[in-house]
């Protein structure tokens, strides 16, 4: 029965961790086809805001002048403050009320957005002719929008690019079984596979040092034994506290620390944190591997040490993993 239940949660731990990573993904995905529709929108307004400056003859000096105040506000943003932001957009409006020009309430929020205020206008109106400022000023904000649309869209699909890179690794696809493997890619996989779990009131410390970090081993069953120590770590702060990630070299062992700032164990808790089937988490939480599992991992697969030290506010697992012989070549095992 203890093993029944070991896999049912270890099954519930891996169908909550696939849905936490399509969230993650989700993310980024929605946020770039929202930008892929307003940039739909922009474009249209592009096409028609310039066949409207060519109908009012726009000169060749004219348009170059509006193009030179549209690479001014290049980057910029309306105000963050949405009180701000809201009385720059009603005296956009009020001036482009005042200049008779159509579809003000429109036009007003879409200059506001990109940084535009009425002082710029005002310069925009001292370049072109009275009856082309409107599209003269459509065309500029449609532009920028465009700008900052395709920069929200390279940034959501690097974002992708970067979890679905760093799923890859953490599951160690295509990858043989044994392995020189750089351990800190290993602990970023798992911090980017578990940053559902990194609230805003996690701090994350990363100190790792700057050689000695590629062992033999394999990347795979390592990368469990880190998912289940830093989920343990995670849930010992419950939502505030620090985490440290550490890594260091002493003579012919690398040393990988997970340390938190949680409650620490109980005595009677730390005693049996290595036996079989011992576990202090309700059903469906964690990572349904044990710490027995991951000793044996660490112990028995890759002939290291695993130990923790333990008090309030200060708990720290080490695991001490040996270190290739100067010029030894890795034994793959396929």
């Amino acid at each position: 029965m203890d093993t029944l239940s070991r896999q049912r949660e270890a099954l519930l731990a891996l169908g909550e961790l696939a849905a936490r990573l399509a969230h993650e993904i989700n993310n980024p995905a929605s946020a770039a086809a929202r930008a892929v529709d307003a940039l739909e929108e922009s474009t249209d307004v592009l096409g028609t805001s310039l066949a409207s400056l060519a109908r009012h003859e726009v000169t060749a000096e004219q348009f170059i002048g509006l193009d030179g105040l549209r690479r001014e506000l290049v980057g910029a943003t309306g105000p963050a403050d949405p009180l701000a932001l809201a009385d720059r957009e009603t005296a956009l409006q009020e001036w482009l009320d005042r200049r008779g020009i159509k579809d003000g309430w429109q036009l007003a929020p879409q200059l506001a957005t990109v940084g535009a205020t009425v002082e710029w206008c005002e310069r925009v109106a001292g370049v072109l002719d009275e009856s082309a400022i409107g599209p003269g000023l459509e065309w500029a904000a449609a532009t920028l929008s465009a700008q900052a649309l395709l920069a929200e869209m390279k940034e959501s699909t690097t974002r992708i690019s970067r979890l679905l890179d760093s799923v890859k690794s953490y599951t160690q696809v295509d990858r043989a079984s044994l392995q020189l493997v750089d351990v800190t890619e290993g602990l970023e996989s798992t911090l980017v596979v578990l940053g559902h779990k990194l609230g805003p009131e996690i701090a994350v410390e990363r100190e790792f040092g700057a050689a000695g970090q590629r062992i033999e081993a394999s990347p795979g069953e390592l990368n469990q034994v880190w998912t289940n120590l830093i989920d343990n770590a995670l849930d010992a702060m419950d939502g505030r506290g620090t985490l440290r990630v550490a890594t260091r070299v002493d003579a012919d062992e690398l040393v990988v620390e997970i340390a938190d700032t949680g409650p620490g164990f109980p005595p009677e808790v730390l005693a049996r944190a290595f036996e079989p089937f011992y576990t202090t988490k309700e059903i469906g939480r964690g990572t349904g591997l044990g710490l027995d599992i991951a000793r044996r991992i660490v112990e028995d697969r890759h002939h290291g040490r695993i130990a923790i030290d333990s008090r309030p506010g200060a708990t720290v697992v080490s695991v001490r993993l040996p270190r290739p012989a100067a010029g030894s070549e890795p034994t793959v095992q396929g």
